[in-house]
């Protein structure tokens, strides 16, 4: 888990749209973006991207290399009882090139599309999610996605150097919350309290911090540390160093326990006057290469998970309801069954064409898609994991091992369902993540006016028309519908508001924006897949999505304007600021282990 985001490495074997190739590059216009303006661009989604066979055809070698290896040496059961992975399995991950499956062959790199690479962490992930999260970090957030963006020279070469070896690396990013009247700090304060200050020159610099949350960071060979530089009365906080764990001063306190990813590497670390060459510092963290950097670690690291846990789940539901019975009756039989697990396929659908359009999309910027995909999946895969707990009962609750002991069929899904809960904060906690992208589609689609609007008006309507011969025109025109009506509400607040803070400070409307275009941007990809599939079962799915997805959009059209805001914070006020209404409170107690307790 981490609270940061990372890294985005070699694209040479991508397709087409993948990050690094933006509107201006390649003349691709972006279908998020484009949502935010109310233009449903079809002619985008339709024909639906499919792998090519020659790189389906790599995936495929690999992923069944890469099974064999987990089914042989890693227990997924043991290492989360252990909650910690074997020392032979972390050597086995870097010895064999799964931290660098995306960096390119001339940099000691496997060269794997950034689908495949999904792929093999999807496979980790539904083994163990301990391995898939040291293998998320690694490819995503790790060094080697840098390369792209350095030019020759010593810095590049140290990277190189650490990623054709296989090592592992992180960004050491955020930081324990201050007390107090201590300056902030956390996962959302932009500002950094690590410190870097010149020594020699400014030929040097030391560090001194503490960071949280830092995955990989327990047995990490080098760190991406962010830092605040103060020199000559100057304040930059945009900068980051690169440096070596044995580094005197690098400290790992503590392996940090999480209630799931049992045995992931994730760790606090302490940095005490960490001398590090100036020549390890980098500073271009607000360019376009960044965002993709940022937005495809974050994919590679929640995702795959999400994905992986949802298609376990819709497997764990079929075997559970086809041997059981209720009063003689095959539990297959009830209606509400029906609607549970048709529930989790649609979902699960859903997911996997959301990532099929973001991975495999040529001609467009996919750049927001990846910053639509954290929260798509993350919290579908909650709904289909809750559900599925719903459906197993007391077998759900019940952990594998007690299970097993009294001979029933051990499913894991309790383990699952511990792990699931993190992916929604892992890379910014759910909320935030809708929040800040939805400031940013509207500061560049409204008020920045960044992003120019290219209806694509004829190939649009063209699209269109396919789709409704397949689906029928109801799901179609609903979505399509729907993206003006959010153009027309978007429009109508920035012009109501154009001091955009203004706007911003009304946090639970903005966020709400993103969670419909997100949903708007899922269906429009279910439909679009399951319209370009061979068979019938494709549309009876993406129905069963679109009904539920319309139920979803009307209560958050509902959210946009629910109440007074100064309700929520009066009440709010009044609870935080003293004992108002602590008879809520009742006879509950409760105890928690003194601080600093090993």
């Amino acid at each position: 888990m981490t609270t940061s985001l990372g890294s985005f490495a070699n694209r040479s074997t991508g397709a087409a749209g993948q990050p690094g190739q933006n509107a201006g590059e390649t003349g691709g216009p972006s279908l998020s973006n484009e949502l935010f303006l109310g233009v449903l661009r079809w002619d985008l989604l339709v024909p639906f991207p499919v792998q090519d066979d020659e790189d389906r055809r790599v995936g495929d070698e690999r992923v069944a290399e890469f099974t064999r290896y987990l089914r042989a040496h890693v227990d997924p059961n043991a290492v989360d009882a252990a909650r910690e992975l074997p020392a032979d399995v972390i050597e086995a991950v870097r010895d064999r090139g799964y931290l660098r499956l995306l960096v390119g062959q001339e940099d000691g790199g496997v060269g794997l599309s950034p689908f495949n690479t999904f792929r093999l962490i999807e496979t980790a992930s539904s083994w163990s999610l301990a391995v898939a999260n040291m293998m998320g970090i690694g490819n995503g957030f790790g060094a080697g996605g840098y390369l792209r963006m350095l030019p020759e020279g010593a810095l590049r070469e140290v990277i190189r150097a650490h990623v054709a070896a296989g090592n592992f690396s992180g960004r050491a990013d955020t930081e324990p919350a201050g007390a107090g009247n201590a300056e902030p700090a956390g996962a959302a304060n932009p500002r950094q309290r690590t410190t870097a200050t010149p020594v020699d020159g400014g030929t040097a610099y030391l560090l001194n911090g503490e960071k949280v949350f830092i995955g990989n960071g327990a047995i990490a060979d080098l760190l991406d540390v962010t830092a605040t530089v103060v020199a000559d009365g100057v304040v930059d906080s945009d900068v980051s160093f690169f440096v070596d764990a044995r580094t005197p001063g690098l400290e790992v306190v503590e392996r940090q326990d999480f209630m799931g990813l049992g045995g992931a590497p994730i760790a606090n670390l302490r940095l005490r006057d960490v001398r590090v060459p100036s020549s390890r510092m980098f500073r271009d963290r607000r360019t376009r290469d960044m965002k993709e950097h940022i937005y495809l670690a974050r994919t590679l690291s929640v995702v795959p998970p999400s994905l992986a846990i949802a298609r376990l789940c819709a497997h764990w539901s079929r075997e559970f309801v086809n041997r059981r019975r209720i009063d003689g009756r095959p539990l297959g039989s009830f209606q509400e069954i029906h609607r549970i697990v048709a529930g989790t396929v649609a979902d699960t659908f859903a997911m996997e064409s959301l990532v099929h359009w973001t991975m495999l999309g040529r001609g467009a910027d996919v750049l927001h898609e990846h910053a639509a995909l954290k929260n798509v999946a993350s919290e579908s895969c909650w709904r289909v994991i809750d559900r599925t707990m719903g459906l197993l009962g007391g077998e759900g609750f019940e952990t594998a091992h007690s299970k097993a002991r009294r001979g029933a069929q051990p499913l894991p899904v309790e383990r699952f369902f511990r792990d699931i809960r993190g992916l929604r904060i892992s890379g910014g906690v759910d909320f935030l993540v809708d929040y800040l992208a939805a400031r940013i589609r509207l500061t560049d689609c409204y008020y920045d006016r960044l992003y120019t609007a290219d209806s694509g008006a004829d190939g649009e309507t063209a699209a269109a028309r396919r789709l409704v011969a397949r689906h029928g025109a109801e799901h179609v025109e609903f979505v399509t519908e729907q993206a003006a009506r959010l153009g027309r509400t978007c429009r109508d607040l920035t012009e109501r508001h154009p001091d955009r803070e203004d706007l911003f400070n009304r946090q639970h409307t903005v966020l709400t924006l993103n969670r419909i275009a997100n949903e708007l941007l899922t269906a429009a990809t279910v439909l679009a897949r399951s319209a370009s599939a061979s068979d019938d079962d494709a549309a009876s799915i993406a129905a069963i999505h679109c009904a539920n997805a319309r139920r979803r959009v009307a209560a958050l059209w509902a959210e946009l304007d629910d109440g007074d805001e100064r309700e929520y914070a009066e009440i709010s006020a009044r609870w935080l600021g003293g004992p108002r209404y602590d008879a809520l409170l009742g006879d509950a107690i409760t105890a928690v282990p003194a601080v600093g307790d090993r």
